[in-house]
């Protein structure tokens, strides 16, 4: 693809971008949005080992075990369906997200930032050098500094910061769900949305695959409508609103900032390439 053809795809974008603002404007101001249009959801899949799990909707619906899987000890059994219990269930709750949910990991998003800012940082110094060279050896004359983008990274990331302490005194409470199948030879245990627990008898690992997957099934699933049910009810404290809403306008305007440097980063190399070729 040419580099006019990401230029000229960048107003997409920035609709995309401007829509959702709009939408979160409203949703602050207390105007009841649209309801979305429906859409199907694909099954959220996990796999482990000779194991594999489907989830819709926040729920198991198969469990396949593979023969081989049961003939290792209840421990490591259990280990590769949590394994893929877990991923697939991690997958569903971000596409069907209710009351009650746990919110995202700020520390992991954080440290995700801060690789983003070291990569894009680095990238953004590469092209900068290749473009410097070329306009060397041509004799061009243009501005191919990315202007502001690392100051950009780290307003990024004093956002996340302090949406971190603005939520410290306000951490979300672990609440687990428990569950058993009929014969109580599995029991599964759920804290915030995920399998910690999940107990096979003796007796169960000699069961056939389809018998140990149903009796997972009903376990887990009944641990998780248990911690959804808790988890909706759960009390919490008062959350400190004005400092999020601060962190929110700080947010829009690092948004809006990165928009228009990236914009005027984006013209300038686009007339250095021109002038190139």
């Amino acid at each position: 693809m040419s580099e006019s053809g990401r230029v000229e795809r960048a107003p997409e974008y920035e609709a995309r971008l401007a829509e959702q603002h709009r939408r979160l404007a409203q949703a602050r101001a207390g105007v009841v949005p649209p309801a979305p249009e429906e859409y199907e959801l694909e099954d959220s899949v996990g796999t482990a080992g000779g194991v594999r799990v489907v989830v819709r909707h926040r729920r198991i619906l198969s469990v396949e075990i593979g023969h081989g899987v049961l003939g290792q000890p209840p421990s490591a059994v259990s280990g590769l369906l949590r394994e893929a219990i877990n991923a697939a269930l991690a997958q569903s709750l971000i596409d069907t997200p209710a009351a009650g949910d746990p919110g995202p990991d700020l520390a992991a998003l954080g440290q995700q930032l801060a690789d983003f800012a070291r990569q894009g940082g680095d990238t953004l110094r590469r092209i900068q050098g290749l473009l410097e060279a070329s306009m060397a050896k041509t004799g061009l004359r243009g501005d191919s500094t990315p202007q502001y983008v690392d100051y950009l990274f780290q307003d990024a990331m004093d956002v996340v910061s302090s949406t971190q302490a603005a939520l410290s005194a306000d951490p979300a409470p672990l609440i687990t769900g428990e569950g058993r199948d009929e014969a109580n030879e599995v029991s599964a245990a759920v804290t915030n949305g995920q399998v910690n627990a999940l107990s096979l008898t003796v007796v169960a690992v000699q069961f056939a695959p389809a018998q140990l997957g149903q009796a997972v099934i009903q376990a887990v699933n009944d641990a998780i409508g248990d911690w959804e049910r808790r988890a909706a009810t759960a009390g919490r404290s008062a959350l400190d609103v004005e400092a999020l809403q601060q962190v929110s306008e700080r947010a829009e305007k690092v948004r809006a900032q990165s928009m228009e440097h990236l914009r005027t980063y984006t013209t300038n190399l686009t007339s250095i390439m021109r002038n190139i070729d």
